[in-house]
């Protein structure tokens, strides 16, 4: 199969790398940031499958997320693949709606959205080996055309869910924020330790063998920081918050998490990433 990648950060090149592991397909990428091998043009006229992997960053002022940059990228391919059998996925993390209202636009494409579940530090890796493959779409044809594809290079008892765009917009959300949760929670418990003597390697050492709640417990965590930081959890929580307040859903537990990370948090290193934070030129 012929796949093309628009944006290659990590996501992007995961994507392309991946896919590269089957000697059967091709790959196709462009970058505007990067010197890249293929021009737009190849990308959207080579692939079968297109998969759109660019940043969605929050604003300057947290009031929400910018999804600009994958409106500009849909809009410049959309019209070019209208009417055949391409299929369009969207990888890049994108608030609950944002696929439906692309199709609305533009009725003659085959859209998915694909959220992706990796890591920054094992990419590569975690593309190969999900936990699970989502696939958002409203046509089950399409969806399973790309299940297919993914067949070519995960494993054999591979779980997939192929569900509505806007489902797999919000098991996105609620994986990283729950994720999230979880090391705001340890940050609390690890301070209650502290004051009451207690060893909190000990206690999370018991409280990660339980299979409900998992492993990474750890305070500091792997960045030697309190609460969370890095390209995702930041972005996915002030997305979240904009969008809920837009809906007039209360999210107050979740406003609460992220109003304790500021707190603890040393180091706002999503500040300095392009890919999380949108500056004002």
């Amino acid at each position: 199969m012929n796949i093309g990648v628009i944006g290659y950060g990590y996501v992007g090149r995961a994507t392309g790398e991946g896919f590269a592991d089957n000697p059967e397909n091709k790959i196709f990428w462009f970058d505007k940031f990067k010197e890249s091998p293929n021009t737009l043009d190849e990308v959207i006229d080579e692939g079968d499958f297109i998969f759109i992997a660019v940043p969605t960053p929050i604003f300057e002022d947290y009031s929400g997320m910018d999804m600009s940059i994958v409106e500009e990228v849909v809009g410049q391919v959309a019209p070019k693949i209208s009417g055949t059998d391409k299929i369009l996925i969207i990888k890049s993390t994108s608030l609950p709606g944002t696929t439906k209202r692309m199709s609305a636009k533009f009725p003659g494409v085959n859209f998915v959205m694909n959220p992706e579940f990796l890591t920054q530090e094992n990419a590569n890796a975690d593309f190969l080996t999900p936990f699970r493959t989502v696939i958002g779409c409203d046509n089950s044809d399409v969806g399973f055309r790309l299940r297919k594809l993914y067949e070519t290079i995960l494993p054999k008892d591979q779980p997939y869910y192929i569900v509505s765009s806007t489902s797999a917009e919000l098991i996105k959300y609620m994986s990283n924020l729950i994720l999230a949760s979880k090391v705001l929670l340890a940050n609390e418990f690890y301070d209650i330790a502290q004051k009451v003597g207690a060893n909190y390697l000990d206690v999370r050492a018991a409280v990660e063998a339980d299979p409900r709640i998992g492993r990474h417990l750890g305070v500091p965590g792997p960045d030697g920081d309190r609460g969370f930081g890095g390209a995702c959890f930041p972005k996915d929580m002030v997305g979240i918050l904009g969008l809920s307040k837009d809906l007039g859903v209360d999210v107050s537990a979740l406003d609460a998490v992220w109003k304790k990370n500021l707190k603890i948090r040393k180091n706002r290193d999503w500040e300095g990433m392009p890919q999380a934070f949108k500056k004002k030129k």
